[in-house]
């Protein structure tokens, strides 16, 4: 029998499953209208179309870089190298400064690019949210794709642990 969600136990559950699940480990950033640049870690992130060329992005309702990707507002999906885990846990953590002391430069309209650190910057512009649940899913249209400095590999986030691949 196929357990739904009803008959599910609390979070624990749904947690450890979703562990198990690698992601790679990006880092969204933005700037508010006076150019203080946001940004935090994320898994939560897709591919969702090649014609437009479309990312989604789950992003929790409380997030303090929210309102700034809310509206249209540009972003920046900045695609963690292999060796970036001090970075993602920079941007994870809600207590330090993410840029003091990083290596970051802008994009077009003042948006934090982590070139230095990633494989890629994504720069996009978001078209529409959907509700789901405690997040929202951001719809971005991709406007730039430019390469990063941050090595080979990429960042992956699994079973509670980071690992590169592909280095």
């Amino acid at each position: 029998m196929i357990a739904t969600t009803a008959d599910l136990p609390a979070t624990a559950g749904f947690l450890d499953a979703m562990a198990a699940l690698a992601g790679g480990v990006c880092v969204v950033t933005a700037a508010a209208a006076d150019g203080t640049p946001a940004g935090f870690t994320s898994t939560a992130v897709m591919s969702l179309s090649r014609t437009p060329q479309l990312i989604a992005i789950g992003v929790q309702r409380g997030s303090r870089t929210l309102p700034l990707l809310q509206d249209g507002g540009r972003l920046a999906l900045n695609i963690l190298a292999a060796d970036g885990e001090s970075v993602s846990r920079r941007f994870a953590d809600p207590a330090v400064d993410r840029f003091a002391g990083l290596a970051w430069t802008t994009g077009e309209g003042g948006v934090p690019l982590l070139l230095a650190h990633s494989t890629y910057a994504v720069l996009c512009r978001v078209r529409e949210e959907v509700a789901a649940g405690d997040h929202l899913l951001l719809i971005a249209d991709i406007e730039e794709i430019i390469p990063g400095q941050g090595g080979v590999g990429a960042l992956v986030h699994h079973a509670r642990r980071y690992h590169g691949v592909g280095a």
